[in-house]
């Protein structure tokens, strides 16, 4: 949706959050509040644990501001520019001190405010494409960077002490940009996007015919709640390139061969129990930025070496997942006894530790896996 056209709620949104960051600007640590209770004292993110704020610094210089949402009615609390959250308001239709008060601007003027509303406004009038992009994507990286580097901490808050126990979602690492179906930007053929304003926590329960995934491979299909975790840069994709066999080679029928891969940007050696953790955490990545995960090869058979007919993925003649560290940059394995004569394509699957399948930055880019096509005779 455009915020140029409105919604029935959007005003009101925006009003809700003037007045929310409004109230954020009388705060302070010692402030009274209820257990539960969330805020933004300061810069800071803050919520209320046993009748005390307990704050988590918003990370890379973000500000604790309240939003409002897009597709439905309220608000949200989140770390993200102030810029942002001026241009957020403003796109309401929303003026008025609060749009600078509170969420790091507590010291601003009731002018100052209203003037950057307006300026806001003006320029969401006269380019609304370029103002949705800047509210609806540019926010959410902000809020889910400050997540990556503050949730821990932001958690602790929830769960007393510890994020990873808490049931509570912190209101920190919630992505605002979820609510936005993307349709604000249309293209011939594009589907809008599933929507949720809790991070879908909850989409399982949209689909009580599957089972949950619950770290088992389950054939006949699951749910699975995990988040996807910590997304490799665009400079860290991992890529692999096969050795041996080579592409349009051939190696002699039922003996032993050994398949040969070279591997960049994946820190080998990491995998989980594929039976009882099979996608049960979120991907992580190393000091570096590689992703922490291992890689397969398999071998599937063709009818010729130019076939064009799709493979069944349930077909293939060797499987072999490769857990251990590279040597020298390269991952290795043997084929023991070989093949029979014929046509094969040999393909890898590059993973994270819990066997998903990598996930990086961009949508557009180069393989990050390698397909070689070989006969044996």
């Amino acid at each position: 949706m455009k915020y140029s056209v409105r919604a029935s709620f959007t005003l009101q949104n925006g009003e809700d959050a003037i007045a929310l960051n409004q109230k954020f600007a009388t705060l302070n640590a010692n402030s009274p509040c209820s257990t539960g209770e969330d805020a933004c004292i300061g810069t800071a993110f803050a919520q209320c644990v046993n009748g005390k704020f307990v704050t988590t610094t918003c990370a890379g210089g973000l500000v604790c501001a309240a939003l409002p949402l897009v597709n439905s009615p309220g608000t949200s609390i989140a770390c993200t520019t102030a810029a942002d959250r001026d241009a957020r308001i403003a796109a309401t239709g929303a003026t008025g001190a609060s749009n600078n008060a509170g969420a790091g601007g507590a010291a601003a003027a009731s002018s100052a405010a209203t003037s950057a509303a307006a300026s806001s406004a003006a320029a969401s009038s006269a380019a609304p494409s370029s103002a949705a992009a800047s509210a609806s994507s540019a926010a959410p990286p902000a809020a889910s960077s400050s997540a990556a580097g503050d949730n821990a901490a932001g958690g602790a808050a929830a769960a007393g002490g510890d994020a990873q126990s808490s049931l509570t979602l912190v209101q920190s690492v919630i992505a605002t940009g979820f609510e936005n179906d993307g349709q604000d930007q249309p293209t011939a053929g594009q589907v809008p996007s599933l929507t949720s304003s809790n991070n879908f926590i909850n989409f399982c329960a949209t689909v009580p015919n599957l089972p949950i995934t619950n770290g088992q491979q389950i054939k006949t299909g699951s749910c699975n709640p995990a988040p996807m975790g910590v997304i490799a840069s665009n400079a860290n994709m991992p890529s692999s390139k096969f050795v041996f066999p080579t592409n349009g080679g051939t190696v002699p029928a039922n003996q032993n061969f050994t398949i040969k891969m070279a591997i960049q940007h994946l820190e080998t050696g990491h995998f989980t129990n594929a039976n009882e953790n099979y996608f049960a955490a979120p991907q992580v990545v190393n000091a570096q930025g590689d992703i922490q995960g291992h890689s397969h090869v398999v071998i599937d058979p063709l009818p010729s070496i130019d076939s064009t007919t799709p493979t069944d993925p349930t077909a293939f003649v060797f499987f072999k997942g490769l857990n251990d560290v590279a040597e020298g940059g390269v991952l290795s394995v043997v084929v023991g006894g070989g093949l029979p004569a014929g046509a094969y394509r040999l393909a890898s699957i590059n993973t994270a530790a819990n066997h998903q399948p990598a996930l990086v930055a961009v949508a557009q880019h180069g393989a990050l896996d390698d397909i070689v096509y070989f006969t044996v005779a």
